[in-house]
């Protein structure tokens, strides 16, 4: 993958009084309390319930970003109390692939956060970072996911039997496979 020429990671405002912003190390203890959420953690690929290891995890988003491997943003309401993340990880730097992650707080579940946030998202990285193609794997039972999916342009690609071992219990799950080109068309109404 040719390197794009990239400028500071964007910030967006969002409707609601959210805000999508870089992470910082201030978020730590924001993060641990998100981590605890049960929704959080039955569908999360990650947990991270210590200081250190939460520290670890915010430089390397905000590394991420400057070394061109992806983007990570904290979701935040209008008082910066965090809830929810998107996250772009380069899996194939030749390839220019990547996949995208999220997850949101029950405050703001079911309100359009998350395909605001995965749009924007998907649009910046394309964009800014160049790259050719974007996967989002989501547990089969997961409905949220798929229809934030496939409001953000992500085609349905199809299922990855045991794809997914879930850090909380040790499930193996299979996952639904979407993707986006970087010369797809975006979604035709990203409010729906």
């Amino acid at each position: 993958m040719t390197p794009c020429r990239r400028t500071r990671q964007p910030v967006f405002d969002l409707p609601a009084g959210l805000r999508l912003r870089r992470w910082s190390q201030d978020d730590a203890p924001m993060l641990l309390i998100a981590m605890r959420d049960p929704l959080i953690r039955h569908y999360s690929g990650f947990l991270v319930e210590d200081r250190s290891p939460a520290l670890a995890r915010l430089q390397h988003y905000t590394d991420s970003w400057n070394h061109g491997e992806g983007a990570a943003w904290a979701l935040c309401d209008a008082g910066d109390q965090l809830v929810g993340s998107v996250r772009f990880a380069l899996t194939d730097g030749d390839l220019g692939t990547g996949a995208v992650g999220y997850w949101l707080t029950a405050q703001v579940r079911g309100r359009g956060a998350a395909t605001t946030a995965v749009g924007l998202g998907t649009t910046t990285v394309l964009r800014q970072l160049g790259w050719h193609r974007i996967e989002l794997r989501h547990a089969v039972e997961n409905e949220r996911s798929c229809r934030v999916a496939r409001r953000c342009g992500y085609r349905f690609e199809g299922v990855l039997r045991a794809g997914m071992r879930y850090p909380d219990d040790g499930r193996w799950s299979d996952e639904h496979l979407h993707a986006r080109l970087a010369g797809d068309e975006g979604p035709r109404d990203p409010g729906r």
